[in-house]
């Protein structure tokens, strides 16, 4: 590693700039997309059921859509003012996977596709809580992790608070929940198709970020024999 002391200043401005570019802007303006489309639909779902609101439409459709709202515009805020990282794993294939699970669920709910079955009702009922509860996770994870997030193995500061008390990844278990739900509410093919994948590529990345917080961390050793990775008290 270079001493940033040593550096011309064409490459501490360079390497600024590539900071600013791809560590804020990039992934700032990547979920105020996305929130801007979750915005929409929940504006959508507000005008159809104004004429008939109930705690049961509310359940069903605004609460789950506004913390999915809440989920991605928390982390535009995060990016335009997180500090750079002390250590970050760079590989392609490492980034790769980053950007895949971060985008799968995205291109999923962007290609209409038929039902690739038809699911008992029973289904669809367990997936409205089973959203709720998702979300509330990955928020309740947010504002524990806060300037530390990253979409790509970054190494700022150890959290162990909150839900990290109990699991490394609680953002990857809301997620995970959240995609299960997804293929409960409306079986799509391509849905379904992908679920098994990302649940594989948040499994990697997983692995990934705790191979690099182990080598930047001294006590990561220990918080890791203390907690389990995505299930609590399980694995």
């Amino acid at each position: 590693m270079v001493d940033v002391a040593t550096r011309s200043p064409a490459r501490l401005y360079l390497d600024e700039l590539r900071f600013l570019v791809f560590g804020r802007a990039v992934p700032a303006v990547l979920f105020a997309v996305l929130g801007y489309r979750v915005l929409l639909n929940l504006l959508g779902q507000v005008r159809s059921g104004s004429m008939h609101l109930s705690v049961a439409s509310v359940l069903e459709g605004p609460l789950p859509t506004a913390l999915y709202l809440c989920f991605c515009a928390i982390p535009v805020g995060i990016y335009l003012v997180r500090p750079r990282p002390q250590a970050r794993d760079g590989r392609l294939f490492v980034r790769a996977c980053a950007f895949v699970g971060t985008l799968m669920l995205l291109a999923v709910g962007a290609l209409p596709a038929p039902f690739a079955f038809q699911l008992p009702a029973a289904a669809r009922i367990i997936a409205t809580p089973m959203t709720i509860l998702a979300f509330g996770i990955a928020l309740f994870g947010l504002v524990h992790l806060r300037r530390n997030l990253s979409i790509i193995p970054e190494a700022r500061r150890l959290v162990t608070s909150g839900p990290y008390r109990l699991i490394r990844h609680p953002l990857y278990l809301g997620e995970i929940l959240a995609a299960l739900a997804a293929v409960l509410t409306g079986p799509g093919v391509w849905a379904v198709a992908t679920f098994g994948p990302f649940v594989g590529v948040q499994v990697l990345r997983a692995h990934f970020e705790e191979a690099l917080l182990g080598r930047t961390f001294p006590q990561y050793a220990g918080y890791r024999t203390r907690t389990k990775r995505l299930v609590p008290l399980v694995w």
